[in-house]
């Protein structure tokens, strides 16, 4: 089962404030020139930052709560920039009931322009009985 695709452009602003929630300090998120000066062509999107992507989904599925994360995972396929277009999708996947839980999986796939996988966030969770 998956969502609907999206399409996405992240923001230098969005970025700024992702780093500033972090505390990170890496002057490469401050500026276009500062990126460049650290081999960058613009600059990157922080590793995790495309899971708060997950907000922007209508999702298909409903688990039952209440929902824990086991395990969490984000790979970078390819370096992500500001001002990029990326198109995405949520799979759930690997879903089993054991004894009236509910284990699955969701994964966030981003791809660019290219159609190039950039990202996969791998979410493992269990939960109440998926509706």
């Amino acid at each position: 089962m998956k969502t609907e695709k999206q399409t996405f452009i992240f923001q230098k602003k969005h970025v700024q404030e992702y780093v500033q929630v972090l505390g990170d300090l890496n002057p490469v998120y401050d500026s276009e020139e500062s990126a460049q000066q650290l081999g960058f062509r613009t600059i990157p999107v922080p590793p995790a930052m495309p899971m708060t992507l997950y907000k922007s989904f209508e999702i298909p599925w409903m688990l039952q709560a209440p929902v824990i994360l086991r395990k969490q995972q984000c790979i970078n396929h390819r370096k992500m920039y500001i001002g990029e277009i990326y198109t995405g999708f949520i799979s759930l996947s690997d879903v089993k009931v054991r004894k009236g839980h509910t284990f699955s999986k969701q994964t966030l796939f981003l791809y660019n322009h290219e159609g190039d996988l950039c990202f996969s966030g791998i979410s493992q969770l269990v939960s109440g009985e998926l509706a």
